[in-house]
């Protein structure tokens, strides 16, 4: 029989307000929490019988370890099948952008209620979905109620913070009724005196749950009947059958579908009577639930063990048929499997936490995949079925690895790959082996090769898409390694494989590997075929992931080879993926690419919109490596300008703490000590990377570690290093800058790069020769922020050359340099124009013709200084020292130092 409510005004009405709050526009989250029975449930449900004008929406979590991941969510797609297709999109942040622009949409004709109950049982990606939602309430007029138990659950304590955190959330504990609410309560009882109340509710703590059972069963409160034993009392009141019926459903959990009663029964079946004790109660027309999930687990608590494990399996069968087409019940079907009788009730609970998995895969719910798996994999012990412990435990690798539990995954393909060995299951060992890559770790980059190597050795000679597969992680893992020249002949094998098999995952994957291991200037040419293949491929096996790559890949050659036409097609047709996929990386990429092409014509507002963008797209996603990569962009602007103020330097160097510990981001440091002014510290930082020019395999990342050495080597002043560069990138035929790795920020023309080295290097005549190249190349593609830089390195290589005419012809360089640094926004370089134009002035009116540290190098000649002993006055390597005594002499028309010293002393007279 259904109890009165009774007080909770004050929560009522807040409840109330949130909802008048979001149906004019302002969203609100409301969190309510309290112990099991203290009246969460009630006190929404009095809210949604009064909101009649609102669509409402009501999910809840369930006490079973086989519940599907988004289960609450689906249960709230029941009541608003708008969002029902959007809880299928493709990666988690997709989805959960796709079930936000669904309720948007929703809200647009009407206002809407969501009640999610029970979340201290929910699943991460339910309360990711639910975060995610909150941080939008700001534009969304929806009031979400979300009910728990506390303590939470530990995947709800671990959102939480950030759930109480968000702007437009709200809490409410509650706590048990006052005796004057009992006293209410206890009005509407024949069984318990009203001047009781004081009394109960000290005993009870006000819980209205207990004081309901209390009433109904007569007990005398004195004795503190126990909850457990008051259930028990009032069920052994009904009938026979009703008492079996109840027990059925307690199997199915605290809701229940009664249409499965009687086929586990074998029996037809009536509740009405435990619905009219109020034991139970109708949700719909097919959902009943009990009225308490302590109800609830105090009669599955009585079940004998003979009896449970007899319900579980016809539970998993009668769940079966429906679980065959909607495959989100899987989890549920696997957990029954795994609690009921027979032989083969392991075999049958593996067979359904696989499809359980891999629906919780593509929810991108890893940690509810591995949670399915590992419960399955204590079920099946391997000597029963050593193929699917095998492949259980392969799929709880994936999920783990997916989860980012890397360790955990590596140690579950050794012992995947263990059981296939044993059982001679050469296709388990091979998908062992494929499950972790792209780790930079030296045990485990060794440990996964051994697997690789197994599995190879295992697999027939026909077995040509698995062994070219398992041959292309090994390329990429070679190259990652910086075995660049045998990565290339891995991934070349591993393509050739893959086209023999004809199977479009084995060809992407190899192609895929080809494209990296040639991710070098290069190899241009060859990178373009590959991004063609992989979007001709990629679109007969209607994998858009594969086009977007080809695309991608077209848009860096496109950089390269100077192709904007190229680079403008392919971004048109990434965002058309992006439109018609929405994939989230494919905007990510897109946001980036055209960061990167603004920059280049010297739309730096605009690039800067763009990479906000995908700054904002990569931290919804939270892919750390995404935001790595947007950190190089912010390096590669500051570079370009040529200077940071030195107060701001920490909050460029802290971003580099939590970047990979890869030569291409930890070379960064030493750049932003030398734009900040500090030399001596970017010169300490700078010694670990000189000497990787000469040890450097070509492949992946050797340009652009090469290009960044140049970087620093120019800022600081290494002629050494600089020179090393220098001989290597003079071998580079293509026109511009580009590795096929992922243009980040464009780099101009290769000749501007080479005029920079050369200068630093002491190489003034061909310093001079690259530069006045750069002007005109990247003035053909309207590269303006690189043609101003080259015009400003072709003038100080004229300065310090300053051969007849050539200052003459500098000034001017350096002045067009300064007014477009001006229209830019280039603080940094302008300053370094304006100051190099003062100088070209001064070399105008004085026959001295020296630059100003030529002239520091003469004054310590004069003074009796080798050139060792100048190297270390000056803070330059001794090579510059040389490289600047040449310069003397040659300016002067002299021929040894002795005379430069003569001049020198004569300078000081005059």
């Amino acid at each position: 029989m259904q109890a009165p409510f009774v007080g909770r005004h004050a929560e009522s009405a807040r409840l109330h307000a949130a909802l008048a709050s979001a149906a004019n526009g302002s969203g609100r989250l409301v969190l309510i929490s309290g112990p099991a029975g203290i009246g969460k449930s009630e006190l929404t449900s009095q809210l949604v019988e009064s909101a009649s004008t609102v669509r409402t929406g009501q999910g809840y979590a369930v006490d079973d370890p086989g519940m599907p991941p988004l289960w609450p969510w689906h249960k709230v797609a029941r009541d608003l099948p708008e969002i029902r297709e959007a809880l299928t999109a493709g990666t988690r942040f997709e989805l959960f952008d796709a079930v936000a622009a669904e309720l948007e949409s929703l809200c647009a004709t009407t206002g809407v209620l969501i009640v999610l109950e029970d979340l201290h049982w929910a699943d991460s990606t339910s309360l990711a979905l639910l975060r995610h939602i909150a941080r939008e309430l700001r534009r969304l007029p929806i009031l979400v109620i979300a009910t728990y138990r506390s303590p939470a659950g530990p995947a709800l304590a671990e959102h939480l913070p950030d759930l109480l955190r968000s702007p437009h959330a709200q809490s409410i504990s509650l706590s048990g009724l006052t005796a004057v609410e009992v006293r209410e309560l206890l009005a509407n009882s024949s069984t318990v005196p009203v001047d009781t109340a004081a009394e109960l509710q000290v005993r009870t703590g006000g819980n209205p749950l207990y004081l309901r059972l209390l009433i109904e069963s007569g007990a005398d409160p004195a004795a503190n009947p126990e909850l457990r034993s008051l259930v028990t009392a009032q069920i052994d009141r009904l009938d026979a059958d009703t008492r079996d019926a109840l027990r059925a459903a307690s199997v199915l959990g605290e809701r229940f579908d009664p249409t499965m009663l009687p086929h586990m029964l074998n029996a037809e079946v009536s509740l009405d009577r435990a619905t009219f004790e109020g034991i139970v109660r109708r949700i719909d027309v097919r959902s009943m639930a009990f009225s308490h999930a302590l109800i609830r687990d105090a009669v599955y608590a009585e079940l004998a063990p003979s009896i449970s494990t007899v319900l579980h399996r016809r539970a998993a069968e009668a769940l079966a048929e429906a679980a065959a087409v909607d495959t989100t019940l899987a989890g549920i079907v696997a957990g029954h499997w795994q609690r009921a009788a027979g032989p083969d009730a392991a075999r049958h609970a593996a067979r359904w936490a696989l499809v359980a998995a891999q629906v919780a895969m593509t929810a991108a719910a890893y940690d509810e995949a591995a949670a399915v798996l590992e419960s399955a994999l204590e079920t099946s012990p391997a000597e029963v079925d050593p193929a699917m412990v095998a492949q259980l435990t392969v799929e709880l690798a994936r999920a783990e690895f997916a989860a980012g539990r890397i360790a955990d995954s590596l140690e579950h393909c050794i012992r995947a790959a263990d059981i296939a060995d044993r059982a001679a299951l050469p296709e388990l060992a091979a998908a062992a082996a494929l499950v972790v890559h792209g780790v930079d770790s030296p045990h485990i980059v060794g440990t996964v090769d051994r697997l690789r190597s197994r599995a190879l050795g295992m697999l027939p000679a026909d077995a040509h898409a698995l062994r070219a597969r398992l041959l292309a992680h090994r390329a990429r893992s070679a190259a990652d390694a910086g075995n660049c020249i045998s990565a290339r002949e891995i991934s070349a094998k591993a393509l050739e494989l893959a086209e023999k098999s004809q199977d479009s995952d084995a060809i992407l994957d190899g192609i895929h590997a080809r494209h990296f291991t040639l991710s070098a200037p290069q190899f241009v040419d060859e990178r373009r075929i590959l991004a063609d293949r992989a979007v001709t491929v990629g679109a007969r096996a209607e994998q858009p992931l594969a086009q977007l790559w080809g695309h991608i890949w077209n848009v860096d050659a496109g950089f390269q080879l100077g192709d904007i036409a190229l680079v403008d097609n392919s971004l048109a047709e990434i965002e058309h993926v992006a439109q018609s996929r929405k994939l989230a990386v494919a905007w990510w990429h897109l946001h980036r690419l055209r960061a990167a092409r603004a920059a280049l014509v010297g739309e730096l507002a605009i690039a800067d919109e763009h990479a906000a963008k995908a700054q904002a797209v990569a931290e919804k996603i939270g892919d750390q490596s995404m935001i790595s990569l947007l950190q190089a962009y912010i390096s590669q602007k500051r570079a370009l300008d040529g200077s940071i103020a030195p107060a701001e330097l920490e909050s460029y160097l802290a971003p580099l703490r939590k970047a990979p510990p890869i030569p291409i981001a930890r070379i960064a440091v030493p750049m932003f000590y030398a734009l900040a002014g500090d030399l001596d510290e970017a010169r300490a930082g700078f010694e670990e990377f000189r000497h990787l020019p000469a040890v450097l395999e070509i492949g992946p990342r050797w340009a652009g570690v090469l290009h960044q050495i140049g970087v620093v080597a120019e800022l600081v002043g290494d002629a050494e290093a600089a020179e090393s560069v220098y001989q290597l990138f003079r071998e580079i035929e293509s026109p511009y800058l580009g590795d096929g790795t992922g243009a980040v920020f464009p780099g101009g023309s290769t000749a501007g790069v080479l005029g920079k080295l050369a200068f630093t290097a002491g190489h003034l005549d061909a310093a001079v020769e690259h530069f006045r190249l750069a002007v005109d190349v990247d003035g053909r593609i309207g590269s303006r922020p690189f043609v101003a830089l080259s015009r400003v390195g072709l003038a100080r290589a004229l300065l310090a050359r300053a051969a007849p005419g050539d200052i003459r012809e500098a000034r001017p360089l350096a002045d067009q340099a300064a007014r477009e640094f001006r229209r830019l926004g280039l603080s940094g370089r302008l300053r370094e124009a304006d100051s190099l134009a003062a100088e070209l002035g001064r070399a105008a009116r004085t026959p001295n013709p020296l630059t100003t540290r030529e002239r520091e190098v003469a004054e310590l000649v004069a003074d009796g200084m080798a050139n060792r002993q100048i190297a270390a006055e000056l803070v330059l390597s001794e090579r510059t020292v040389e490289t600047h005594v040449r310069s003397i002499l040659a300016k002067l028309g002299l021929t040894n130092r002795t005379l430069i010293a003569a001049w020198a002393l004569e300078q000081r007279q005059t």
